[in-house]
């Protein structure tokens, strides 16, 4: 085989794994009424302070579909619906929703899902300067049933696709070798 079609099509490969699709989502909420109407809705709130903000690229497989979300470390102070431990890792969504900002107290609503917690784009989240406001909304609630610390878990997450890395990688080797191969059988 040609040396030249091999590396057009090393170049192609690269071209492909390494292209950006943008994604648009489309979405309106609706209006969900008081805070403790909303709190029906959901598993559970929790009022707390965000330590720790990352993205984390999740993806089935090395071809499925790739879905970016925000988590959030909170180091919670109250919870009501259900107990929590004193720090929790809540995934929202990436591209809009609340705009957390890191050292701010919120009152976030969650929902338990796959052994984690997230938070609707659509959860009416209330940013809060102290927990007078949320007993006010909904009692004393729940004190967090344990102390944890399960900050080293943001160190895991990763924005980056690190199976295009590892696919690139593979096919610079193997284009080196072929190259090799093909410059001894020349000489």
């Amino acid at each position: 085989m040609n040396f030249r079609i091999l590396a057009l099509m090393g170049l192609f490969t690269f071209a492909f794994l390494f292209s950006n699709v943008q994604e648009a989502n489309a979405l309106s909420c609706a209006e969900v009424g008081t805070p403790q109407e909303a709190l029906e809705l959901y598993n559970g709130a929790v009022y707390g302070e965000v330590k720790h903000i990352r993205g984390d690229l999740k993806q089935e497989g090395f071809t499925g579909t790739k879905e970016t979300t925000r988590n959030i470390l909170v180091e919670v102070e109250r919870s009501w619906k259900r107990e929590v431990d004193s720090q929790i890792i809540v995934a929202t969504d990436y591209t809009w929703g609340y705009d957390f900002k890191k050292g701010n107290k919120y009152l976030i609503y969650i929902s338990e899902a796959d052994g984690g917690f997230s938070s609707s784009p659509c959860s009416p989240t209330i940013e809060m300067n102290n927990l007078d406001q949320a007993t006010e909304l909904f009692g004393e609630g729940f004190q967090p049933q344990r102390q944890v610390d399960v900050e080293y878990k943001m160190w895991f997450m990763s924005e980056r696709d690190i199976d295009l890395y590892i696919a690139a990688a593979i096919l610079l080797v193997v284009t080196a070798f072929l190259f090799r191969r093909v410059k001894r059988k020349k000489s």
